[in-house]
């Protein structure tokens, strides 16, 4: 995580020093993004399974956001904004195989889980650079909602932790370019912090857990 925080702050400094003197960042931005999609793994946020049961710990999805950017305060300008992100993934069962040739057969030994996760994170940012491009640093407070799944394999039956939103903190930062006045091109790196929960009538207990999602795609101002 140090190092993750300190390309981030390199970003966000990379930029004012680059930039040539020029218009202040656009009023609002929007982004649409591909997005690699960290999914909760900890205890209480997955079904109970055996130790060697594969769970997925990420997902391909999307992301997406609008920010608005009305202080500016001397190189830096502040942004308040909401993004979102989601992803849904199911790992793959470990096999074994016996016997050869025309006899062999494989087998699976553990269960699949599939989990999904979709995030509404509000953020502040603060933001380093000009119209043309520029780089940020952003926290907030939101919230995700996470389920998953255990399919039923053996004697075991299969298991749900329920659908539920529950609180997230969130921080991260990334870019963005402009190679055309309205159109260009950003990423963002972002950390999903879950709180933990107590156990209700139709949720388990589940541990304080992390995640980072990385996105890359279009941007629009």
């Amino acid at each position: 995580m140090r190092r993750v925080w300190m390309m981030l702050w390199v970003l966000a400094l990379a930029a004012p020093a680059a930039a040539q003197p020029s218009e202040r960042l656009p009023w609002f931005s929007v982004d649409l993004h591909g997005a690699w999609v960290g999914l909760p793994t900890a205890e209480g946020w997955v079904p109970v399974v055996t130790a060697t049961t594969p769970l997925p710990g990420r997902a391909w999805g999307v992301a997406g956001g609008a920010t608005v950017y009305p202080v500016k305060l001397g190189v830096m300008t502040l942004g308040l904004g909401v993004a979102m992100h989601t992803g849904k993934s199911t790992s793959s069962a470990l096999t074994s195989t016996t016997g050869t040739g025309s006899a062999e057969v494989t087998k699976p030994t553990t269960t699949t889980v599939t989990t999904q996760i979709t995030s509404l994170l509000p953020q502040l940012s603060i933001n380093f650079g000009h119209k043309l491009g520029w780089s940020y640093l952003s926290a907030g407070y939101g919230r995700s909602k996470a389920a998953s799944s255990a399919a039923a394999f053996g004697t075991a039956v299969a298991q749900t932790v329920p659908e539920a939103w529950n609180v997230a903190i969130n921080f991260g930062g990334g870019a963005k370019w402009f190679m055309k006045p309205h159109l260009g091109a950003g990423f963002d790196v972002r950390f999903t912090k879950l709180g933990s929960r107590g156990a209700t009538a139709a949720l388990p207990s589940a541990r304080r857990t992390q995640m980072v999602t990385i996105s890359v795609g279009i941007s629009i101002q």
